[in-house]
């Protein structure tokens, strides 16, 4: 899948603008869990959040107001883990194994 993998990133680059922002939320699988990763890198493992700092990850991480959709794709896709009152997040263990494929 390497060779995809490098042609979903080339893709992947024009949901991005000068920023680094993504501007949309890809439809194709692959490159939403991509963008996902993305910001998931962004979430340190040793550390607990609330769901306001997780926002706050999200907002400076994308260009678009639908903060929820991608918190609740990044949990969906278990990169992140939360209690099930949504009051603490953390990094999902692992999740960088899980999609290693979509590494490039």
């Amino acid at each position: 899948m390497e060779n995809s993998v490098q042609e979903y990133n080339k893709k992947l680059q024009h949901y991005y603008d000068g920023d680094g922002k993504l501007l949309q939320y890809p439809s194709k699988k692959p490159l939403r869990i991509i963008a996902l990763m993305k910001i998931a890198e962004k979430v340190d493992m040793d550390r607990k959040y609330t769901e306001k700092e997780i926002n706050e990850i999200i907002r400076a991480s994308i260009a678009f107001s639908d903060i929820e959709l991608i918190r609740r794709e990044m949990f969906q896709y278990k990169l992140i883990g939360r209690l099930k009152d949504g009051s603490e997040y953390w990094a999902e263990k692992g999740w960088k194994d899980m999609y290693a494929e979509y590494s490039g």
